[in-house]
């Protein structure tokens, strides 16, 4: 029996339960899909300052199975971390930061592209450029689900540099690499070039339908909710819509907070004092949450029996125990709210308009 026992990679676990990951049937996995990829877009540009212009389209390859294709005009990903990015799960910026985001787990991406792989047996296909003077990278990669790990596919296992310029041009015209290059200029002419962005093309089994909870209404909503953003939506009959913007302001960035007291739960406090940086209890409330000021973990201490002075070091299960029954007790201001960026009504109007 015990000879039986092997532990389970995370890639594995997801494999087996797509579900859980939002690809319960195929209708379903290709809005997962194109919803994870378009929350990254918006996401990288916003971090960035750029005004968002995403470009999706759907390519219909038989009947049950499509192209997906998403890009952005973002900043771009290094050479290094686009591997792991779309080719690891739970690998990500957000996870450990305390602030508002589309995306927090470091799945999303990934999983469509696992999920690509096992119904068609085909890689997650990514180029992106940081700037149209250096190289562009391009990757074919699928995800070990064995070990987590990216498997790059191309360029004997290392990517391949694209080179900028009319060479580059030539180049992913001889091996069929798409890249919108150009914005979209008066009278259907090309425009400004597109300096920097991500493109990635997952193939899955899926099912295009129209309506309610379908891609074309994602897209809709999510061009409402981010009246900055347009986006360029070509279905699998060939047809573009287009949601343009109604305006270049930007939402303003959401700040980053320490957690509240009052949201940690005791495993939780029990850990953060084994890792606390801070010496003494006093600066490790004021420390590691937000509302805490040094009056307010005075009071905790007091109401825990503890002393301001204790070392963290030295503070055991059971004094930890006493310190989370003193802050649920403590009055406790409740959190800044400025960790959250609303749309705001103006731009709200002007994107349903």
């Amino acid at each position: 029996m015990a000879a039986a026992q092997k532990e389970i990679s995370v890639s594995e676990f997801f494999a087996k339960n797509r579900h859980l990951l939002g690809f319960d049937n195929p209708r379903k996995a290709l809005l997962t899909t194109v919803k994870e990829a378009v929350d990254n877009s918006l996401d990288a540009c916003e971090e960035a300052g750029i005004v968002p212009e995403i470009w999706v389209e759907l390519v219909a390859i038989n009947g049950k199975r499509y192209r997906v294709s998403i890009q952005d005009n973002g900043p771009g990903i290094v050479k290094k971390q686009i591997p792991l990015i779309f080719g690891k799960l739970l690998y990500g910026s957000k996870f450990h930061r305390l602030q508002m985001s589309r995306g927090q787990q470091g799945i999303g991406i990934s999983a469509a592209g696992m999920y690509g792989m096992l119904t068609t047996g085909q890689p997650v296909k990514i180029i992106s450029k940081i700037s149209v003077r250096k190289p562009a990278h391009y990757y074919e990669i699928q995800i070990d689900t064995k070990t987590n790990k990216p498997e790059i596919l191309n360029g004997r296992g290392d990517g391949v540099d694209i080179p900028p310029g009319e060479k580059g041009r030539k180049y992913m015209e001889k091996h069929g690499i798409d890249w919108v290059a150009f914005y979209e200029g008066e009278d259907g002419q090309p425009g400004k070039e597109i300096r920097s962005g991500t493109r990635v093309t997952i193939e899955l089994e899926a099912k295009y339908q129209r309506g309610r909870g379908s891609v074309d209404e994602y897209l809709e909503q999510t061009a409402i909710a981010n009246p900055h953003v347009t986006i360029h939506f070509t279905d699998p009959d060939g047809n573009t819509t287009i949601y343009r913007r109604s305006t270049t302001e930007l939402p303003p960035e959401p700040k980053e907070i320490k957690p509240h007291p009052y949201g940690v739960e005791l495993g939780r406090l029990v850990t953060m004092l084994k890792d606390a940086k801070s010496t003494t209890l006093s600066q490790f409330l004021t420390g590691s949450f937000s509302r805490v000021s040094p009056a307010v973990a005075r009071r905790i201490c007091e109401a825990a029996g503890l002393s301001t002075r204790a070392s963290t070091r030295k503070i055991g299960r059971a004094e930890a125990d006493k310190l989370y029954e003193a802050i649920q007790a403590t009055k406790i201001s409740a959190p800044s709210t400025d960790c959250i960026a609303p749309i705001g009504e103006s731009l709200l109007l002007k994107g349903l308009h």
